[in-house]
């Protein structure tokens, strides 16, 4: 074999390579973070707001996992707001709940509706007429 064919064969080799990296590419699944990015961001100060109102109050919300429950202890009672956990791999794994404490301040949660994995708690709350927002991770397993 002369060196005109061999360069032929790294050619095809190489045009093969890359036509199979175009069909994988075109076959992964790619979610976006939200479906409504843009008036997110618009949005963006007033989540500041809340997470500095959070942060200057120390009224911050603890995430934990007991048994085969997650626990999410708040600092006031009379809070209303909610709670999504965003896994990052998959977006058909979030969930979202609504706020709804026992008498000690507490939002059970069964490890059953969450999927094995990362996420990233996002709490937005109202506590009489402020606003917070907390951001935390944890791992269900």
């Amino acid at each position: 074999m002369n060196w005109g064919n061999k360069i032929v064969v790294a050619f095809v080799l190489f045009a093969g390579f890359i036509g199979y990296m175009v069909v994988k590419a075109f076959q992964e699944d790619f979610d976006l973070v939200a479906e409504d990015y843009y008036a997110q961001e618009i949005n963006y100060q007033q989540k500041l707001n809340r997470l500095s109102n959070a942060s200057e109050e120390g009224k911050e919300v603890l995430v934990s996992q007991k048994g085969g429950e997650v626990h999410l202890t708040f600092p006031d009672k009379g809070t209303t707001g909610t709670i999504h956990f965003y896994h990052p791999s998959r977006k058909m794994f979030d969930r979202t709940f609504d706020i709804d404490l026992s008498d000690s301040q507490i939002q059970k949660i069964d490890r059953s509706e969450l999927i094995a994995g990362s996420y990233r708690v996002n709490i937005t709350w109202q506590t009489g007429e402020e606003d917070f927002y907390q951001q935390s991770s944890i791992y269900i397993q």
